[in-house]
């Protein structure tokens, strides 16, 4: 492989770094990393400073096995964390009560990936303004956030959907919660998740939820919102019965938030998914219904064949609501609907109008009393 337009000689340092190894700062005049570890004994990894050098390449593949074998880990492996260095890496873990199972349903994997989204905006939004729920996620920071992070390869052997976060990727300030310390808003956006899934874990966990959320809503400045607990559920597959595994890896290039391990691992098991449901609507407690008209898109159509061939039944829609939020709901449909719903199901650049009451609750929310529905071509 070659790494020379890949990995750069102070990434490499910076991840030795990070791993115990110290720098021998006088062989810089000559132009080289040289670093010792307190556990190897008299070993030294020495590389280039210079990308230029003719052993470039060379001597980094080299340092990759050579690191790989003293951690006993793939060199595979090794250059993954090193094309991460600068990056705060989140991954999930999807585990399911039925380990036969070798796929997981396309509506949940693209359900999970809203999730993610979800959670990003959700935690750089309680960066940015805490709050026990965000009106919208619209933010123009939070966006920005959404739109630096990066879908990374995932792991054999399990279904891992892997984020990146580039640490150094935005210069926004914004107000620091009591115990925070100084650090680029993305690090403080992923810790910011990090303590949420934390907290709410272990408030499941000790049977102290009630606390929790009347600390929540007495809290001026709450590191946990409604929309977080949203995302979460998100996760969450009936037919799996599915747990998932959420493991923060801290960037590299500048140091990790105290008493923290590189890797942090929260489970959130699948029976706690209904806890964090009744979270969600605690500090929601304003929510009601809206009757409205809203625009969106038909997303899942499961509707049966009548005695008349005609098809009928539940459908699922994307709506807009008024605030900018977008969210998913179930309705039923009659035939004639149906045929719309259809319609706008096929057709590219079709969306639905449709006038009725949404109810709230976990998504998709129910969407009942329809009183229209009809087709928006764009």
């Amino acid at each position: 492989m070659n790494f020379e337009p890949i990995i750069a000689p102070t990434d490499l340092r910076d991840y030795a770094k990070a791993q115990g190894w110290m720098l021998l700062k006088e062989a810089a005049k000559d132009r080289l990393y040289v670093m010792s570890h307190p556990r190897f004994g008299g070993r030294q990894i020495v590389f280039p400073m210079d990308t230029t050098a003719p052993d470039y390449a060379e001597a980094i593949s080299l340092m990759v096995e050579k690191i790989a074998a003293m951690e006993q880990r793939a060199p595979d492996a090794v250059f993954k964390s090193l094309m991460e260095v600068g990056d705060d890496a989140v991954a999930f873990r999807v585990t399911s009560h039925r380990p036969e199972e070798r796929y997981l349903p396309l509506s949940f994997a693209a359900e999970m990936v809203a999730g993610v989204q979800q959670l990003l905006l959700a935690s750089a939004c309680t960066v940015l303004k805490p709050k026990a729920h965000h009106p919208r996620l619209s933010r123009s920071e939070a966006q920005q956030f959404l739109e630096t992070a990066r879908f990374r390869h995932t792991q054999p052997g399990s279904f891992v959907l892997n984020v990146s976060c580039p640490v150094q990727a935005m210069d926004v300030q914004a107000p620091l919660l009591p115990d925070e310390f100084e650090a680029p808003f993305v690090r403080r956006a992923t810790l910011t998740l990090q303590r949420s899934l934390r907290e709410l874990v272990s408030a499941i966990e000790t049977d102290s939820l009630d606390g929790l959320i009347e600390s929540l809503k007495k809290s001026e400045a709450p590191l946990l919102s409604s929309n977080f607990c949203e995302a979460l559920t998100r996760f969450e597959d009936e037919s799996l019965k599915n747990s998932v595994d959420i493991g923060i890896t801290w960037a590299a290039s500048i140091p990790r938030p105290a008493n923290e391990p590189a890797v942090s691992v929260v489970r959130v098991q699948h029976d706690y998914f209904s806890r964090i449901e009744e979270v969600r609507r605690e500090l929601r407690s304003d929510e009601r219904h809206v009757e409205d008209v809203f625009i969106g898109t038909v997303e899942r159509l499961d509707g049966e064949m009548g005695e008349d061939g005609r098809r009928s039944g539940e459908v699922i829609l994307s709506l807009l609501l008024p605030e900018g939020e977008q969210v998913r709901s179930r309705t039923s449909l009659n035939a004639e609907q149906y045929a719309k719903a259809d319609q706008a199901h096929m057709t590219e650049g079709t969306y639905v109008k449709v006038a009725g009451k949404l109810h709230p609750g976990r998504q998709p929310r129910q969407l009942s009393e329809l009183r229209a529905f009809d087709l928006i071509q764009r």
